[in-house]
C-alpha cells in the first residue's frame, strides 16, 4: 500500500440544503465574513473512508445530495441540476432563511495549504432553479492561519470583489470566469494553473462524484430483481461500462472480486446468441453455477460495491447510501475491509458512507463515523464516534468487535 498523500475533502459544512438547517462536519476554517454563525466546526479531518449513521430523517440523502448537486451543476448547468430535483422550493429547507450553502475543505497535497471552496444558490425573482450569488475558492496559510483568497464573486453576475493575481493565472482565466452567467460555475472554468494545481483537482473531485443507491427493482438485466444505481444507473449498466472499457482485465478482476466475497467461489460471465450478457456465481458445495438472478440480494449488492472498488479507472469520491441492505455479518464486513483497503490506496477513491444500522458501523473505526441526531428543536447535530467513546472513558484499546452497537447504539442523542 502506497504511502504517498491521498487527495481528500477534509470537511464541509451545508446550510439550508433539504433537510439540513445548518451543519458542518470535519476539519474547516471559519471565514466569518462569508461562513458567519458556523462556531461548531470540528477540528477533525474527514477519512477517506467516512460513515454517516443515524436514524432516518436526521440529513444523511441531504449530505450525498449536496455533492450531487454541485457535480451535476459542473455538468448540466444550475437549471437543469436543480429542475431535476423538483426546483429551488424542494431543495431548499424549509423555514430556513438565507441562500443554500455549501462548503467544502479540500487538501489535494500534503503542503500544509488547504483549499475552501464556497458555493451560494439563492432564489431570485420568478426562477424556480436559483442563481449563483456567491462562489469562493480560499485559501488559508498554515504559517499565519491568514486567509488567502483566490477568486469571490459575488451578486449573481460574477462581479469580482477581488481576484488575487496569483503566479501562474492568466488573463484568460479571468476573463473567461466573468463572461459565465449566474447558472454557470466559475470552477468548471478554471483551466491548469502552475501555481494552484489542486484547482482542477478539487474540480475533477467534485465533477465526478458517483453516487450509489441500490433499490430493488424488476427490470431485465444481468439480474432480476436488478440493483438500481441513483440517476437510473442499474448494475447491468455498471457492468457492461466495466466491460466496455476493461474487457481484456475484467475476467481478473472478477476473480479478485470472487476472492473476496464470503462464499462465492467464482464469478463469470457469458453470452447468450441474442448478445445478453448473463452473469454467473459458483458457490461452495454447488455443482452449478448460479446465474445472478438466483443469489440473494446481499451477494449481488456486495459484488456490485466491489465492482466499484476494482474499477481500473476509478472515480476520486463517491457516496454509497444504505450499503449494506440485505447483507450479514461477513458480507458486511468484507464491504468495510475492502472500502477502506481502496480508499487508502494511491489512486483510490474517497468514501462518503451512509447508513442507519449499527451493524455495519460495527465493523468500521470510530475515526471514521460521525453520528448525525437531531436535537430538541429538530436540528440536525453531528459527533464523532470516537469523542463519544472517549467522553464515556472507554478504552478504545479494548473497545473490540460490536463497539457502535454495545457502547454508542443504545444512547439517546
Amino acid at each position: 500500500m502506497s504511502t504517498a498523500f491521498i487527495p481528500i475533502i477534509e470537511g464541509f459544512w451545508l446550510r439550508n440544503f433539504r433537510g439540513i438547517k445548518q451543519l458542518a462536519i470535519g476539519s474547516s476554517f471559519q471565514q466569518t465574513m462569508m461562513v458567519d454563525g458556523d462556531t461548531e466546526m470540528s477540528p477533525y479531518d474527514l477519512t477517506s473512508l467516512t460513515t454517516f449513521i443515524g436514524n432516518s430523517g436526521t440529513g444523511k440523502s441531504s449530505i450525498l445530495d449536496a455533492f450531487a448537486l454541485i457535480s451535476d451543476i459542473l455538468e448540466e448547468g444550475l437549471d437543469s441540476a436543480v429542475r431535476k430535483r423538483g426546483g429551488y422550493d424542494e431543495i431548499h429547507h424549509r423555514g430556513g432563511e438565507g441562500p443554500i450553502a455549501i462548503g467544502i475543505v479540500y487538501r489535494a497535497c500534503a503542503e500544509p495549504r488547504p483549499l475552501t471552496y464556497l458555493l451560494n444558490i439563492e432564489k431570485r425573482g420568478g426562477s424556480n432553479s436559483g442563481s449563483i450569488e456567491t462562489e469562493a475558492l480560499i485559501y488559508r496559510s498554515a504559517q499565519s492561519g491568514q486567509t488567502q483568497p483566490f477568486m469571490l464573486f459575488q451578486n449573481g453576475n460574477k462581479q469580482t470583489r477581488f481576484l488575487t493575481p496569483w503566479p501562474g493565472v492568466s488573463i484568460a482565466d479571468v476573463e473567461r470566469i466573468k463572461r459565465v452567467d449566474a447558472k454557470t460555475l466559475a470552477l468548471g472554468q478554471l483551466g491548469d494553473i502552475d501555481d494552484l494545481p489542486d484547482i482542477p483537482q478539487l474540480k475533477q473531485h467534485l465533477g465526478r462524484f458517483h453516487l450509489a443507491c441500490f433499490t430493488p427493482d424488476n427490470a431485465q438485466g444481468l439480474t432480476s430483481p436488478l440493483i438500481k444505481l441513483a440517476a437510473e444507473r442499474r448494475l447491468a449498466t455498471e457492468f457492461k461500462r466495466m466491460e466496455d472499457r476493461h474487457q481484456q482485465e475484467l475476467p481478473q478482476i472478477l476473480k479478485i472480486i470472487a476472492g473476496r466475497m464470503p462464499r462465492v467461489e467464482d464469478i463469470f460471465y457469458e453470452k447468450t446468441e441474442s448478445g445478453r450478457t448473463v452473469l454467473y456465481f459458483r458457490l461452495p458445495n454447488q455443482s452449478e453455477p448460479f446465474p445472478a438472478h438466483m443469489v440473494s440480494e446481499g451477494m449481488l449488492r456486495l459484488f456490485s460495491h466491489l465492482l466499484l472498488f476494482e474499477d481500473p479507472m476509478p472515480v476520486p469520491l463517491i457516496g454509497i447510501d444504505e450499503p449494506n441492505a440485505h447483507m450479514d455479518d461477513p458480507q458486511m464486513q468484507a464491504f468495510a475491509y475492502f472500502a477502506r483497503e481502496h480508499a487508502r490506496e494511491m489512486g483510490g477513491s474517497q468514501f462518503f458512507v451512509t447508513t442507519t444500522q449499527s451493524a455495519l458501523a460495527d465493523y468500521m473505526d470510530p475515526t471514521e463515523v460521525w453520528i448525525l441526531y437531531e436535537d430538541t428543536e429538530g436540528m440536525t447535530r453531528c459527533c464523532r464516534a470516537l469523542d463519544e467513546l472517549t467522553f464515556q472513558n472507554i478504552d478504545l484499546n479494548t473497545v473490540g468487535p460490536g463497539w457502535y452497537t454495545n457502547h454508542i447504539f443504545r444512547k439517546s442523542f
